[in-house]
């Protein structure tokens, strides 16, 4: 009899361990629960084939919950490496995705909690790598179409080769490619060639207009000549023309009231004397 109350005794206490021992997890919105039973005595444990909904949850001593945000979540990588004609490029990757409503589950027993970083990463990185190196340094930098290209390609092999391939319960959303650009001291140096360039196209077409404005002015002096030797003038006296010449087109455009004072050359055009008596 007191054998029987002893292990009732024990019964009891073991229950109420038990209790003191339970515990009442939160899981937050966008987020699932996972069961992980780990029984201590007997028992089958494993995780649970039903997630937990948002809301608070209650689980034994040797139940573990495995928090799993089922929101899309972004995965970055950073890249530095060749291009197809061996020059240097560096940008950024990144990889959106979710794991799938109601399947929290069976990726913690498949994959564990961090599915990226142990079944994706690698995979992922090797995906952009060989795709970035199909091209060269020009068509990475310069053409606006070739990142389209890169992200529709990659996403493919995610798609295929990773998630349906591994049976990934996760959906992926998208790969974005950054901007592709050479390092920084590539980037600096193609600069400064640039800058060169641009001096020397400049010079030459400084020199262009220079042999172009003095040629011009030959020509003009050639005709100038012409026009004096035709009117029979002495180089004072067309010098004189001309000012009367320039004179008169400035009083052509100008306003209404203008005074104009006019001056020639001691040997110039004669003009005509003034009149005595007046």
């Amino acid at each position: 009899m007191r054998r029987d109350a002893r292990s009732l005794c024990g019964i009891v206490l073991a229950f109420g361990l038990m209790a003191v021992g339970t515990g009442c997890v939160a899981i937050e919105a966008g987020h699932e629960g996972v069961l992980v039973e780990q029984p201590f005595f007997f028992g089958h444990g494993g995780v649970d084939p039903v997630p937990t909904k948002t809301g608070r949850v209650i689980v034994a001593p040797t139940t573990k919950v495995v928090d799993v945000d089922i929101r899309p979540i972004q995965y970055s990588e950073h890249f530095d490496i060749i291009s197809s004609e061996n020059a240097p490029v560096s940008f950024d990757a990144f990889l959106i995705a979710n794991v799938i409503e109601g399947k929290s589950p069976e990726l913690v027993s498949k994959y564990g909690p961090n599915w990226y970083a142990n079944n994706a990463k690698e995979a992922f990185r090797t995906f952009v790598r060989e795709e970035v190196q199909k091209y060269p340094l020009f068509q990475l930098t310069t053409d606006p179409t070739t990142r389209q290209k890169l992200q529709d390609a990659i996403a493919k092999e995610v798609q295929t080769k990773l998630i349906e391939k591994q049976g990934i319960p996760v959906r992926l959303n998208r790969v974005v490619v950054g901007s592709i650009l050479p390092p920084k001291g590539v980037v600096e140096q193609t600069t400064q060639t640039i800058i060169q360039e641009q001096r020397k196209i400049t010079m030459v077409e400084f020199q262009k207009a220079e042999e172009s404005r003095e040629k011009a002015e030959k020509q003009r002096g050639i005709a100038d000549r012409a026009y004096r030797e035709s009117l029979g003038l002495t180089a004072p006296e067309f010098v004189d023309l001309r000012r009367i010449e320039v004179q008169k087109e400035i009083v052509q455009h100008s306003p209404a009231a203008l005074t104009v004072i006019m001056g020639l050359e001691r040997v110039g055009i004669n003009m005509p004397p003034l009149a005595s008596g007046q």
